[in-house]
């Protein structure tokens, strides 16, 4: 047998790095077993999904030289390998109407009124289960098919089993997985515009492209039956599952953007080397044999061993990833090293250049100008933070509601981290708290750049980001609570 695995991101957002420590360990897998890797984007999503997310997320993983077999951009002989353009070759439905001829799936034609008042009597009754009742499972299949052809809105759903127990024993954990099939509702396969919902498409394409084994995070595993199921009745033969650990911030919360970055073009733009973010995914619920942590790709592809793989919750610690980046970054010859000085600050210059340009003398200027957006903190006075006409403990407050504003915006993805979107929002805030500007403003300058003097204020708010500067303003009014008490 020849080992197949697979990426399958959705391109609705930037490129995570969990799809890069998935991308990881399905290709080290892949390179161990002389297999292939491929790589699928999964479109169906089709009012979120953008082109520029899925080119990103090929940038972003050919960045850190995970290469594919057969992709999107590359071809081979499974494509094409974008779910919309399998879509509109009629690949979904052919598969969803095949289980409704064997008895395996039916037309629902519940309105989505219907469900929600279903749902909602369902809390209010505190059931045991929550979810779909099954209203169309016994309709008379020649009625409901008459009634799908003749145009009135349906989706098709799975006729799960109603009893018994699945189980499944994946080669990661010490106990079988286990699921009664009475706690799980049926799921919809086609949706009512006809695309496909995830759990189809991905059982079909996994068979359709050969894969064999399917690695991939532990929030799939509620998941399993309805793919195995779908997979069996289909007649196809079942890849393997492995589910990993998912990747956790240090206080073991689920990874976020809101206490980490995770774009992984983001730790690129901040002059993460490759090498350094590869060998750190590898250090995820992997090691060394002989416990080195610096190590590359050609070592990880000798040592990796899936079976050796911790599912307990790895933890993206930024501050050991920063440690691994250093000791690569030295480890640099002098050529190298220059080359690598240069690219970070060419990338960064045509975005700081127009807020740099007015301040400067020399061009040796721009290393004081602009070293507190490059640095991983700043250390204001209090006497700079507290703006003519307010108190430390004024400051604090009017820091720490904008600080709590801005963490709610981001987290809730309403705030794009772009200038006009960051003024509007201080702007809006300063009036609601009936503060004036320019004493928030003035705050807000000096917990950013610990400087009474920038950039005009909400460049330098985007060019520092938010990764640094939410830290940043949680550190200005602990100190000035400090000064307080």
């Amino acid at each position: 047998m020849t080992v197949r695995v697979r990426i399958a991101p959705s391109p609705t957002g930037d490129p995570h790095v969990g799809t890069a420590y998935i991308a990881m360990l399905n290709w080290c897998f892949a390179r161990r077993h002389g297999g292939q890797f491929i790589l699928r984007l999964e479109d169906t999503d089709q009012g979120r999904c953008s082109q520029a997310s899925a080119d990103n997320i090929l940038s972003a993983l050919r960045w850190l030289g995970l290469e594919w077999d057969e992709g999107p951009d590359i071809g081979g002989a499974r494509g094409p390998y974008v779910q919309s353009q399998r879509h509109a070759q009629g690949m979904y439905h052919q598969y969803a109407w095949q289980l409704v001829e064997q008895g395996d799936a039916y037309p629902c034609f519940c309105s989505a009124e219907r469900l929600s008042e279903v749902r909602a009597q369902q809390v209010a009754d505190k059931s045991s289960f929550i979810g779909y009742d099954r209203h169309c499972r016994d309709l008379d299949p020649a009625v409901a098919r008459a009634r799908a052809e003749a145009g009135e809105a349906h989706v098709i759903r799975m006729k799960a089993p109603l009893d018994g127990t699945f189980s499944y024993t994946d080669r990661l954990r010490g106990q079988p997985v286990t699921k009664q099939w009475a706690e799980l509702d049926d799921q919809v396969l086609l949706k009512a515009d006809g695309w496909p919902t995830y759990h189809l498409a991905a059982v079909v394409d996994d068979a359709l492209m050969g894969i064999t084994h399917v690695i991939r995070a532990e929030e799939w595993l509620n998941s399993l039956p309805k793919h195995i199921w779908l997979g069996e009745r289909l007649g196809f033969a079942i890849p393997e599952y492995v589910h990993v650990g998912l990747l956790r911030n240090p206080d073991k919360s689920k990874i976020s953007k809101r206490k980490n970055p995770t774009n992984l073009l983001w730790y690129k733009a901040q002059g993460f080397l490759p090498q350094a973010m590869l060998n750190f995914l590898a250090l995820l619920g992997h090691s060394h044999p002989d416990e080195r942590e610096f190590f590359d790709r050609e070592e990880l592809l000798r040592i990796f061993d899936l079976d050796r793989l911790n599912v307990g919750g790895p933890v993206f610690d930024l501050q050991k990833l920063t440690h691994v980046q250093g000791q690569w970054l030295r480890e640099l010859d002098d050529a190298a090293l220059k080359a690598e000085i240069h690219r970070c600050l060419d990338e960064r210059l045509d975005e700081l250049l127009p807020l740099l340009r007015p301040r400067m003398t020399f061009g040796g200027d721009v290393t004081w100008l602009s070293d507190f957006i490059f640095s991983d903190g700043v250390s204001p006075s209090v006497a700079d933070l507290v703006p003519k006409g307010w108190d430390a403990p004024t400051t604090a407050r009017a820091l720490e509601t904008l600080h709590k504003r801005l963490v709610k915006a981001v987290s809730k993805e309403d705030l794009p981290w772009q200038v006009t979107a960051l003024e509007e929002l201080v702007r809006s805030l300063c009036e609601q708290q009936g503060w004036q500007p320019k004493q928030i403003f003035s705050a807000l300058r000096v917990a950013l750049t610990g400087r009474n003097q920038s950039p005009p204020l909400f460049d330098t708010l985007h060019a520092i980001g938010q990764h640094k500067a939410l830290p940043r303003l949680a550190a200005a009014v602990e100190l000035l609570k400090r000064q307080r008490s």
